[in-house]
């Protein structure tokens, strides 16, 4: 644990944690030493019996913990492990003791084109197999419950699922059920997917699907090798991680957190309030990409077919470009505005449209 400690200081002077952040974490970590299940504990000693028209103010601190410990967890594993213990709690505390609930819907030699899925609490995971079945596994904890047999009755009044026309529908409104919910669908083309979370994590791999849009308030969104016409993902606090994309028009945004992304893009757009962008532009499709970032630092790796025409700017950041045959256009070296033009590679046919600009940190350019 003192480990963990002098990494936690160490990013304080680093100026990436406030002092009231570190106070958090250490306290967290104290918690963890004192028990091995600390949820059990404090669980014990606290009461939970909250009533729902009563729990506002509790309500709002617990977005006031969730806030602050989606700024954190972007600069180490163990940190982001503590958050959503927090976060855990939080939950437990707001609506009381919980009942698990285990249920499957399965439909069999189904055909579907369009997904829509909405959960307000827990996580959504999509997973492409080889069966004609559609599958959803659901683990739920039902809140405010005092056996098994309501439990399973109140989780299924709240839960819809159906398949119509096409269409696969999963709604779980339900602030007081916490479900982590996998999908498993066929491995086809698919025209929309869409997926919206209150509080949680949004994961998918193996896509192949026209169009797909993914958003959360509070959690990660996390995608891998998809091939896409047109990919939206938005989460005010986590990260955004993106793997081996195939897209024509890819955005992502996040508020609190970092941005990463990789692959085969037409024309990107990547934005980050406090965050770090790293992004990879693979091939010799990508005509534009625009990425922006407030209190964090941009690393744009590019390949080396492109003819980059780049423009980058930053208040108090510098600027490092590794490019080949790169000439500079403009340049601009104030005290509070830093500015860059330049060319890249202008013998290669496809032209890179490149803006990057940061507040506070520094921008990196260099070849994949």
């Amino acid at each position: 644990m003192k480990e963990e400690q002098k990494r936690i200081l160490k990013l304080v002077e680093e100026g990436k944690l406030t002092a009231e952040e570190a106070i958090i974490l250490i306290e967290k970590l104290h918690s963890a030493e004192e028990t091995s299940d600390p949820a059990q504990e404090i669980k014990t000693e606290l009461s939970t019996q909250v009533q729902y028209e009563q729990s506002q103010q509790q309500q709002q601190n617990q977005n006031t913990y969730e806030n602050k410990g989606s700024a954190k967890h972007k600069f180490m594993d163990f940190i982001d492990t503590a958050l959503k213990k927090i976060k855990d709690l939080d939950l437990d505390f707001n609506f009381g003791s919980s009942v698990d609930v285990k249920h499957i819907f399965q439909h069999k030699d189904v055909y579907i084109t369009k997904l829509d899925l909405d959960v307000s609490n827990g996580s959504i995971t999509i997973i492409p197999w080889e069966e004609r079945d559609v599958r959803v596994e659901c683990e739920a904890k039902v809140y405010n419950i005092e056996n098994q047999e309501r439990a399973r009755k109140a989780f299924l009044e709240d839960v819809l699922f159906s398949i119509e026309n096409g269409a696969l529908r999963l709604s779980i409104q339900k602030k007081q059920m916490k479900v982590h919910a996998k999908i498993y669908v066929p491995q086809e083309n698919y025209e929309s997917i869409k997926a919206r979370m209150f509080n949680g994590p949004i994961t998918g791999e193996n896509l192949r699907v026209k169009e797909f849009r993914a958003k959360t308030a509070n959690g990660a969104i996390t995608i891998s090798n998809f091939d896409t016409d047109s990919v939206e993902v938005e989460t005010a606090n986590g990260h955004i991680k993106a793997n081996q994309i195939t897209s024509k028009d890819f955005e992502a945004e996040t508020i609190n957190g970092t941005v990463t992304a990789t692959g085969l893009f037409e024309k990107v757009d990547l934005q980050s309030f406090n965050g770090n962008i790293t992004c990879d532009l693979q091939g010799d499709v990508c005509h534009t990409a625009f990425v922006k970032t407030t209190t964090g630092g941009i690393d744009m790796f590019i390949a080396n077919e492109y003819q980059v025409d780049g423009e980058l700017k930053s208040n108090l950041g510098n600027f490092k470009s590794e490019l080949p045959m790169m000439s500079i256009i403009e340049e601009k070296n104030e005290v509070v505005q830093k500015s860059l033009r330049f060319k890249a590679n202008e013998e290669k046919a496809q032209k890179l449209h490149l803006f990057a600009e940061t507040k506070t940190g520094s921008i990196t350019i260099k070849p994949l």
